[in-house]
This record gives structure tokens, sequence and C-alpha cells, in this order.
């Protein structure tokens, strides 16, 4: 495994205090990796527990030098050793205080690991979770699910299983009355909270300007003092109560309270005792003590994964309240400070320092990325690099051969034909290209919308035959027009002489349409123009690039079969030629305008469409959101921010999915929207512009204001990256605490090897195979639905064909995908419908041995019709897809079919990179997630055999409101002849 590289900075003065140790601080750090039974952990987020003020005074005298500190710690797993087997690469864990124990001794078999003669603790004898990358020992490693925030689960790791710890410990049962007393903040609500949960009343003793109100309006509890009003508090509670509470919690509390609680708690009651500061003073009188037949317990801190687990449990099923507060690592020794309330006056006047230690249980640290460091502007439509092929004179067809890997393209998808030879080879010329032919040009064009989703150039080219292949293309190039995706078309086409001639040339529709491809594609690009003579050539083409480039759109080039090897000027540097740049006058004005609509408003959020993922760096766009501090949403199409990020809270799909986001928007005085997009099915057939006076809308070349007014022209990368250095004031009011549980449910516990597959076991397995730098392309129908239920990792994304609905995309799309990927699988959900309509690709991806993961849903006809309208029509034949994917590749009838073959593709009959499975049962499933993983290097394809009515709740909402819209429309519509026969 590569060294983990993290980033060295100095460590400020923390006014004499000893240091608490990071991840940033350690130089040079020994690559990480995981032992047999250990896992590498790549950590996202790190709770702040009570005992990182003890690291940090120098209490803990155990804690060895130059350790990290920390010890809730939540991330993703990158690395596991070969004896792990409840834990997979992918999955989201926490890293606890319990690092490692022997497993042998007596202690371990009662599981009590903290008594281990042998045993690790994380942050004191090993290295701990303020840093980038921590390893463990697996069995130790809690493990979360993944529709479970990673910042907001952090703090129950350790802190929030001390307060479930505690209320068992109490031995309070549902009904009784449980006294929990303690300072104001996370560890007091937490405990009032499980205690809730386990079904008691509850007293608090706490203080502040709002606990009255928090405690008992918004967490239910039935009583509630201040501990600094009443002079003899004990008094107070039992003239409150009558014979006192059955039990006490006293939480990181003062000896006087532990004193008075032992007094006013009923006889025989028990005290818990969490985190008394060393040293304090309690004066109890044991004779009372005694006679009361009081019992007094001490609860450590954390616990047994199988009691951190049982915690986040309840902690999820009963959907806690927490005001989770998020914070750099750099702001960690300020943090301290505050937790310490001994800053002194103005050294630290930041609001959000002012908690005190309030913070317990609700501070989370987030762990930057090495490389998460402030990037230089770039404009991502220039190519960046200069090309390695060279020729001493250039033709057409080579002048594009340099231009597209000068883009950064390094596949172009082709289907041959007689008006597109001569371009072919000479774009076959550049070593560093290749060529990728499919099996028809309606597969070339998806395939290419595909590549240039997530390919890095964000761009990708299909050579065409004339007209016939032209057309036959359009309609992906229609689809990547709705979402403003840059693609290349090549089309060849007859000489020249030929086309200027009254002759009628095969593949045109006449002697007069000639031009048919020319104008169908005018509609659906940002040119379209066809080349007339090669002293032109290459201006025609750059200018028609740059408006690809520009644009963020398609653009189509015919190239008449005389021009593709005809002589042409030298390339020169494509950066010298497009001028993609904002005017800094209209930049500025769109900036301080937006910066002071945002100022002034109390509630906004971020929302996210497909164009910001095309056009921003993933890491740009997170950087805005941690500027803007509110929280971020996602149009289905949009999913372009890391989803365990701390201010996402899900999709916004009104009326479809995450009602609890949907609430955030609507609650909200102002949305941010980057390239979004507002079709019928995103607003669900209603109007957006009923909510334009709230919008500021940022697209790809301009920008407009909630009154109407538009900025143009203002690149939206040029935007954010200034948006980011501007002056706008972070708005956090509208995350919402508990933030919405997203991605799919566990399964059900009862399910064994034999239980019939479902599509919500379907879910929860791809869930759980999905992994970071995965793209998942999901076609239009159910697919979309079953994305929305998924969780994406970090660095994985989703792709969806998105208002077009063009049924059968995303098969092609994803070999492209696959092609153009640097690292991760492309995972296609398809039905048994859109299979049938590209089908033939799987044969394309078997020979250039793409390892996609294909599942197929065959629920036997398409169930997205059937929801909004049934009939006949709606059904299809059945195929034994299995046996069909098998025989994609066969041996020829003659040997050397192919001399251009090389001696790998000759042996791909004997042995094709690829495996084809049914499933019906939950034991196949499991089976075959099993060798998807074992056999990455191979195409997958899984048939998930689906009963027919088993379908989301989510198809049913969505076939509902189309067909109301429908039949709605249809009443509105109805002819004289249907009005007569009325009559």
């Amino acid at each position: 495994m590569a060294p983990i590289q993290t980033m060295p900075m100095p460590q400020p003065q923390l006014f004499g205090r000893p240091r608490i140790t990071t991840g940033r601080e350690c130089r040079n750090n020994p690559p990480l990796s995981p032992g047999p039974d250990e896992v590498l952990v790549n950590l996202k987020f790190s709770g702040l527990c009570h005992s990182a003020l003890h690291q940090w005074r120098g209490n803990h005298v155990t804690r060895k030098e130059h350790r990290v500190d920390g010890h809730e710690g939540t991330g993703i797993v990158v690395a596991a050793g070969n004896e792990v087997k409840d834990i997979n690469i992918g999955d989201h864990v926490g890293i606890q205080c319990i690092n490692r124990t022997c497993g042998v001794c007596d202690a371990d078999k009662q599981s009590d690991y903290v008594s281990c003669p042998h045993a690790r603790m994380t942050g004191y004898s090993v290295d701990g979770t303020f840093r980038e990358y921590c390893i463990s020992q697996a069995c130790h490693v809690v493990r979360l699910p993944k529709q479970i925030p990673l910042d907001v689960v952090a703090p129950i790791i350790c802190v929030g299983t001390t307060c479930f710890r505690a209320v068992q410990e109490s031995g309070a049962q549902p009904d009784s009355l449980l006294a929990v007393a303690g300072p104001p903040g996370g560890l007091t609500t937490l405990t009032c909270q499980y205690a809730k949960a386990r079904g008691c009343r509850v007293l608090v003793i706490s203080t502040g300007d709002y606990s009255d109100h928090l405690y008992k309006q918004k967490l239910g509890a039935e009583y509630y003092i201040d501990y600094n009003s009443p002079a003899d508090m004990v008094a107070e509670v039992q003239g409150m109560i009558g014979d006192g509470p059955d039990a006490a919690i006293i939480i990181e509390g003062s000896g006087a309270l532990l004193k008075g609680a032992l007094q006013y708690v009923q006889p025989r009651g028990t005290v818990v005792v969490v985190g008394l500061p060393p040293g304090t003073p309690i004066g109890i009188d044991i004779s009372k003590l005694v006679s009361r037949m009081a019992q007094v317990k001490v609860v450590p801190y954390g616990g047994t994964r199988e009691q951190i687990e049982k915690a986040i449990l309840v902690f999820t099923e009963e959907r806690f309240y927490q005001p989770c507060h998020d914070f750099a690592l750099d702001e960690l020794p300020r943090i301290l400070h505050s937790m310490q309330n001994d800053i002194p006056k103005g050294t630290y006047p930041e609001a959000p320092l002012r908690y005190g230690s309030q913070l317990l249980g609700e501070a989370v640290i987030k762990i930057p990325n090495a490389e998460t460091i402030p990037e230089p502007q770039v404009v991502a439509n220039l190519p960046s690099s200069r090309p390695t092929f060279n020729q001493t004179t250039y033709n057409i067809g080579t002048f594009l051969a340099y231009r597209f890997e000068e883009l950064g393209i390094r596949d172009y998808f082709a289907v041959p034909g007689d008006t597109n030879f001569f371009l072919l080879d000479n774009l076959l010329k550049n070593p560093n290209l290749r060529m990728v032919t499919c099996c028809n040009e309606l597969n070339a064009g998806y395939a290419a919308d595909g590549y240039a989703r997530v390919s890095p150039a964000r761009i990708a080219v299909v050579v065409v035959p004339y007209i016939v292949g032209s057309l036959s293309v359009l309609n992906p190039v229609s689809g990547a027009c709705s979402q403003n995706i840059r693609l290349i078309i090549l089309s060849g086409c007859p000489t020249t002489s030929l086309v200027k001639s009254d002759k009628f040339l095969h593949h045109a529709p006449s002697a007069k349409n000639k031009d048919q491809a020319l104008r169908a594609f005018e509609g659906v690009t940002a040119a379209s123009v066809r080349l007339e003579s090669a002293e032109t050539a290459s201006d025609v083409l750059d200018d028609t690039i740059g408006e690809c480039l520009d644009s963020n759109m398609p653009v189509y080039i015919e190239i008449p079969n005389d021009l593709g090897s005809a002589a042409c000027a030298q390339p020169s540097p494509l950066s010298r030629k497009v001028n993609s740049k904002s005017q800094p006058r209209v930049l500025e004005e769109a900036v301080e305008s937006i910066k002071s609509i945002w100022n002034s408003s109390q509630r906004p959020v971020l929302l996210l469409g497909s164009l910001a993922g095309l056009s921003l760096p993933r890491r740009q766009i997170e950087r805005l959101a941690d500027k803007l501090g509110c929280a971020v949403l996602c149009q289905p199409d949009g999913r372009c921010i890391d989803e365990s990020h701390p201010q996402y809270c899900g999709q916004f799909w009104a009326g479809m999915t995450n009602p609890e986001g949907e609430q955030i928007v609507m609650r909200s005085d102002l949305w941010l929207v980057l390239g979004g997009n507002w079709s019928d099915l995103h607003v669900m057939m209603s109007s957006n512009k009923q909510e334009g006076y709230r919008m500021i809308s940022v697209d790809n070349d301009w920008v407009e204001l909630p009154d109407g007014k538009h900025i143009k022209p203002v690149k939206i990368d040029a935007l954010v990256a200034q948006l980011i250095m501007s002056g706008m004031k972070p708005k956090t009011d509208s995350i919402p605490r508990p933030k919405p549980l997203l991605g799919c449910l566990p399964p059900e516990e009862t399910e064994t090897s034999e239980t019939p597959l479902t599509l919500k076991s379907a879910i929860s397995g791809i869930q759980g195979l999905i992994k970071e730098h995965d793209t998942l392309l999901c076609d239009a129908g159910e697919s979309w639905l079953i994305a929305n239920h998924i969780l994406l990792p970090p660095e994985a994304n989703c792709q969806l064909q998105f208002p077009y609905c063009s049924i059968g995309w995303a098969l092609p799309a994803g070999f492209g995908s696959q092609l153009a990927r640097t690292q991760g699988r492309s995972i296609i959900l398809i039905g048994d419908g859109g299979f049938q309509m590209t089908a033939q690709e799987v044969s394309t991806m078997i020979r250039h041995r793409a390892n996609a993961i294909i599942f197929l849903f065959n629920n036997l006809g398409y169930k997205i019709e059937t929801a909004m309208h049934d009939g006949p029509y709606n059904y299809l034949a059945n195929w034994d897809y299995v046996q069909l994917a098998n025989s994609f590749s066969s041996k020829p009838h003659a040997p050397s079919h192919n001399p251009y073959a090389s001696k790998e593709d000759e042996g791909l009959e004997d042995s094709p990179p690829m495996f084809a499975m049914k499933i019906k049962t939950i034991g196949d499933l499991k089976q075959a997630l099993d060798r998807v993983d074992a056999e990455s290097d191979k195409l997958a394809f899984l048939e998930l055999c689906i009963q027919p009515d088993d379908i989301t709740d989510d198809l049913r909402r969505l076939g509902k409101i189309i067909a109301d819209q429908s039949a709605e429309g249809s009443e509105n519509s109805q002819s004289p002849g249907t009005e007569e026969a009325n009559d």
C-alpha cells in the first residue's frame, strides 16, 4: 500500500497548557498497512470526548509521546486483512477507544477488554482519530449503518454509549422516575433521551437560559430544575416529586450534585456517576448512605463493540435530537479552550467557540483529506497538457487525432461505414487514442454520453456514417443536450462534389435532402457544420470544438470523404483559440449581488443540479458548502457532493423522496441553485416559477436573481471560485437536528438463505456493494427510485438520464463510464424492458474487458409504465438473460477471422472475462455479491428475479402523479367527436 501522506502543520501555542496531537503535526508518517486481523479506515470525522481535555492537560499518564489523539472516529474501510470476515472494504465504521486486545486472557473472554494486560487504546498507546487514517483490530471496529451521517454518529461511539450504559446501570424500569443531573449540552441531552427511550419518566437537573424549554418541551422530560437556583436542592426535588426519583445519574458534575443525589434518591435507589472530575471532594456521610441502603455505581467511558452498536441502534430508531457542531481540525485547540471555560476575555471572539462544556457530545471534528488544500483556479474547459502525438504534416483526420488527445480524450466510439473509412484510418494513427467500435450508433452515442459524464476530460467523441448513422445517434445526442453533456459527433459524408451535385446519394432520404442530418442536429447542438474545404477546415474545427467546450453542449461535424485525408495547417494550442473567461466587471457584479442577497437571508439552502457536477470539481463544491454553512441538497441527477458531508441533507425531489429534505427546502427563505434543471419531472408537473422570488439560479454562463434580473456572461466555475473567497456569511439555521436518515434500511433479521429475493433485499445488497469511486448508472424507470435509497460513498457518483428518459440508456452508458474511469467500477441498474433495447452492447463490454457490474431487474415488463397506465403494451417476452449474456462471446467458425486481433483478443472466446448469474433467493444474492468482489476484474451480469408486484412506494407515487396529470390533460382536450358522443 502506498504511504499515507498528511499535511504537517505547526502547533499553535495553547497558553501554557500541554498540547493535543493531531495527524497534521506528524511528519514522515510511516506507511499504514493493516495486519491480518485489522482494518485500515479513512477517517472523515471524530467526536470530541471529555477525555480529550484530560489528554490535553496531561492527566492521562499512560499516553505515549507523539501519539495522535482522539477515539471517536468515523470513516470508511479502505483495506482489510485476510482474516477479517465481517467487515468489507467500503463499509462505514467507527473507531472506538479499545483498539486491540489479546483475545485469550480471562478479561477478554468476559468482554472486559479494558482489563486485558495487552490492550492497546486508541489515542493513548496507538495513534488516534484526529488524522486521516487509522488502523484497528477488526473485532473492535464498530459497524455503522450507511444511512446514518458519519458526523452525527461520531459522538455516540464514546459519549453516547457512556450515556446509554449509565441508563442501563441505573436499573430504571419503564414508568420509573430517573433524575439526570449535569451541565447543559450533549451529555445531558443524550442521557435524557436514552432514558425516555427506555420508557422512564425523567427529571433533569441542569442549567442554562433555554434548558427548561429544551428538556421539557423538546425532549419530553417531566420535570426540570435549574441547579443554580434553589438554595436547597434536596428540598426542591422532594417538594416537586415527593419521595424522590428511583435512580439518579450524575454526569460530569460537581461533588455537590452527587451529594445531593444520594440524599434525594429513594431508599435502595441507585446513583450512577459518569466522569466526576478527578480530586472532586464529595463529603458524604457514609453512615447515612448505609442507612438509606443507596447504591453508587461508576460507569467508565465507552463500551464494547456490541454495546456501542446497540446505543447507535437506539439513537437511530428513536431519532434523537442532537445539535451536532462541526469544526475544522485546525480549530481543535480553541475548542478545548472553550470547553475548559478559561478563555481570556477577548482572545477568541468567535461566537461558535463560546459553547464551553456544552460541546461534550456535540462537537465533531471534520478530518481533512491530505489533498484538501486550496487549489488554483483552473478553467476546466481548456486542455492542460500537450499531446505526444506529432506529425510532420497534418491532414484533417490527424489534426482531429491531435486535438482529441489534447482535450484529454483516451477513447472514441465508432460505427464504421463507407463514408468514414478514411477518417477512421487517420484517427487510428494516434497510438494514444483507442477506437471502440459499438454494435450500433444508438449504443455508441449512449456510451459516449456515459464516458463524458465521468471522464476527467468531461467530453467524448462519436464517429458515425452519413445520415443513417447520424439520425440513429440523434437520440443519444438529444439526451446529452438535455443535461449539458459535451459530445463531438463526427459524421462521414460523400465527397464534396457529390454533396453539391443533384445526384440521389445512398443513405440520403432524397436527392434534395442531403442536409437532412445537418438540419436535424441544429436543434440539439451548439453547432452543426459541414467542412467545405481543406483551407478552412482547421479553423472551422477549432471554432466548433470551442463552442462545445464553452457551451457545455454537443456539436455535430460532417466531414466529406475527400477531406478526411486532405492536408491542413498544423494545430496550434487550443487554449489560444478558446476564450471562456468571464468579464471581470460582470463577474464582480454577480458576486456582489449574490453576497448581498445571501447575507440578508435567514435560512438559506444550497441546491445542486446536474450541471454543477459536470462543470465543477467536487472539492470546489464542498469548499463552497463549507463556506456557506447551510443545508445542502441535490436534485436527483445532481448528486455531486460527498454524502457524508456534515451539511448534506439528501435529495430534493418534491413529492417523491426524502420528505424531511423537502421540508428543509420549502421552509428556507433563499435557494442558491447551482446548475439546476427544472423539468416537469424535477418539479413533478408543477411550475417552479412561483418559487422564483427566493431563487438565485446559476447556470453555465448566467445568473438570475430573485427579482428576475439576469447577469451574463458569467462562467459558473469562475463565479464559484470567487464566491468561496467572498464575504458571504455562514448560515447554519437551515440544518435540522436530527438530520434526515438517508440510504436503505438493513435487511430483515428473519431473512434466511432460502428467503425469496425482494426488491428491498436487492437494494440493501447494492448498498453494501458500492464503494468509493464507483459510478451508479440508473436507467429510466424504477432504477431512478432505487437510487434514491442508496447512499453514495465518498468520490462515488450517480448518473441518471434525467429528464430525457430514453429507456435502455444505462447499459451502453455504463460501458462508456467504465472505459472513462481511472478507478472504481460502473454499477448499472436496468430493467428487463430497457435491457432488451440495448442488449447487444454486452458483447462489446466483454470484448473490451470492461469490468462493470450489471444488475438486471427482471420484473416481467415495463413497471414504470404499468404504474402510470396499464395495458397490454407494457408486457414483453421473457428472455433467458443469463444464457444470452453467456452467448455474447463464442468461438468463431473460422480461424484468423480478424487479422487485427491481438493475442489477448484471440484467447477471449476460450475464457471470456465475465460471469452471469440468476438470483432468486437471498442466498443466491449473497453468493453473487461475494463473487463480484472476488472476481473484480470481470464483467458481472446479475439477473435479479423480482416479483412483478414488488415495486417501491416511490414508483407508486410517481405513477399516480403522472397518471393524474395525464388524465387531467385528456379531459381538457376532448375532441369534438368525443363531445358529440357524450351528448
